[in-house]
C-alpha cells in the first residue's frame, strides 16, 4: 500500500524533464559523432557515355509528320526530313519563342521546324523554338 500510495505521488513533471534531458542528451552525442568515415562518396549507378555536346546546334528542319506521340505539356513528332533523317521533334508552348504559335500538326502534313538539335540513344533531337 505505501508502494502505490508513493508512485502516486510521483511528479509526472518530473518524468517529463527526465524524458527531455535524455532527449537532448542522444541528440548531442549523435551531432558529436565523427564527420569522416569510411562511406563511399561516389554513387553505384554508373551511366553510359551519352557522347552529347554540351552546346546543341541550332537547326532548321524541313519534312513530313509521320507519327505524334501526346505527352503532358506537348508532343513529340516523328519528322521524316528532306536530309534523310527522321528526327524527333519535341513541340510545347514552354519550349516555343511565342507560345501562341503552338498547335498540333496532322500525319503526312509538311512542316518546317527551327530549334536546338541534339542525339540520344542514336536518334536525332530537335527542340522546337519556332514553328516556320
Amino acid at each position: 500500500m505505501i508502494i502505490l500510495k508513493t508512485l502516486k505521488t510521483y511528479d509526472v513533471n518530473t518524468q517529463i524533464q527526465n524524458l527531455a534531458m535524455l532527449s537532448a542528451v542522444i541528440a548531442f552525442a549523435g551531432c558529436n559523432s565523427s564527420k569522416t568515415s569510411d562511406r563511399k562518396l561516389t554513387p553505384d549507378i554508373v551511366l553510359a557515355d551519352t557522347k552529347s555536346t554540351d552546346t546543341p546546334e541550332t537547326k532548321t528542319i524541313e519534312g513530313i509528320v509521320k507519327n505524334i506521340f501526346h505527352g503532358k505539356d506537348g508532343y513529340v513528332a516523328s519528322i521524316h526530313a528532306t536530309d534523310n533523317l527522321v528526327y524527333l521533334a519535341a513541340i510545347s508552348r514552354s519550349n516555343l519563342k511565342n507560345p501562341s504559335q503552338f498547335r498540333e500538326f496532322n500525319l503526312n502534313e509538311a512542316v518546317k521546324l527551327y530549334g536546338e538539335h541534339w542525339r540520344m540513344n542514336d536518334e536525332d533531337q530537335l527542340t522546337v523554338r519556332e514553328i516556320r
